[in-house]
């Protein structure tokens, strides 16, 4: 089954585009945007993470990160929702990488690196103004997230140690059909590589889920089974190719799936601030009364009924807990269950 692609996401620069023309064209109503500008071309990592062909330099992160503990996304083995998940170092990953001589090989994705939060003392970039009203980033900075990197890192909720990764992927590479985490939004730099980008606009984000809006479609290039997504056929989908150096902004709730047509490294931030809270907010009391009712039976054996449900609303929406918290402060709400 093909997809109708209407339209590509507006492209513009951005040393001509001030915060406040950003926030009420993009922002505001929501809409995505690639920027074309030289904003990465002073960054660190531009220097330090390229080869002189362009390509990624494996051998620096070898070299200088290569016992950090890692994510990778096995690209063609799909485990529940999402791809199978490998841990490994980044000496290992680059082993793997530069090792493969086969097509029957997977294609590896390390995905979600905390790489600002392991690396306090390593500049690779700096945000840009355009994304630098980041209420979430900003909090969870107060959190640690491990103790001790030379031991392979102790883990302390790492989901909740910030909200930017690190991306590195060989051409094929690939990230199945999501919308970002609790309806965050986010913003995508290449350092180096190509990405197309393939969107949806929220209107038509319920046919891409089955009947019970639980289950979302995984690959749009796949064979997708029209008796479970029957309103599959009906979506219209806007479409980019990021190159090296460019930005793309990608709004709240925004169904998209991304390929790697290089080898490339890319960095990426979610956050939230002002303009999407109502959305987050709208998105985790939805969650929070599905994860209520889907555990009523248990509520009057239970010592804490609200703590087992937010917990389980923690792992069902990959927001933590200190997330939930820094929403309440800002809606002033004493806990979810008050509202």
């Amino acid at each position: 089954m093909g997809i109708n692609i209407v339209g590509q996401i507006e492209r513009i620069n951005g040393k001509e585009l001030s915060y406040g023309d950003f926030a009420e064209r993009y922002l505001a109503k929501n809409q995505p945007v690639v920027i074309i500008s030289d904003l990465t071309e002073d960054w660190r990592a531009m220097e330090d993470w390229v080869s002189e062909n362009g390509r990624p330099n494996l051998h620096f992160f070898a070299t200088h990160f290569g016992k950090s503990r890692v994510q990778v996304a096995d690209c063609d083995t799909r485990e529940y929702t999402d791809q199978k998940r490998l841990e490994m170092s980044v000496t290992e990953f680059v082993e793997q990488w530069t090792n493969k001589n086969s097509i029957e090989e997977s294609v590896l994705y390390l995905k979600d690196w905390h790489f600002v939060k392991e690396y306090p003392d390593y500049t690779a970039y700096q945000t840009p103004k355009l994304f630098s009203d980041d209420w979430l980033n900003i909090y969870l900075d107060n959190y640690q997230m491990h103790e001790d990197r030379d031991n392979f890192q102790k883990y302390d909720q790492i989901s909740c140690s910030d909200y930017r990764f690190v991306y590195m992927g060989g051409k094929g590479s690939w990230t199945p059909l999501h919308a970002d985490v609790f309806r965050s939004y986010s913003w995508s730099a290449n350092v180096c590589g190509k990405k197309r980008w393939l969107f949806l606009p929220p209107p038509q984000s319920h046919l891409v889920y089955d009947r019970y809006m639980k289950n979302c479609v995984y690959d749009i290039f796949g064979e997708v089974n029209e008796t479970k997504f029957p309103g599959f056929k009906k979506t219209t989908w806007l479409e980019c190719i990021q190159e090296p150096g460019e930005i793309i902004f990608v709004p709240s709730g925004w169904h998209h799936q991304v390929y790697n047509l290089e080898d490339t490294i890319s960095i990426n931030h979610n956050w939230l601030n002002a303009y999407n809270l109502s959305w987050v907010w709208d998105l985790l009391w939805k969650d929070y009364k599905d994860t209520e009712e889907s555990i009523e039976d248990i509520r009057d054996i239970c010592d804490d009924f609200e703590a087992i449900c937010q917990r389980n609303l923690a792992a069902n929406t990959g927001a933590c807990i200190t997330c939930l918290d820094l929403i309440d402060s800002y809606l002033s709400f004493p806990d979810l269950s008050q509202r």
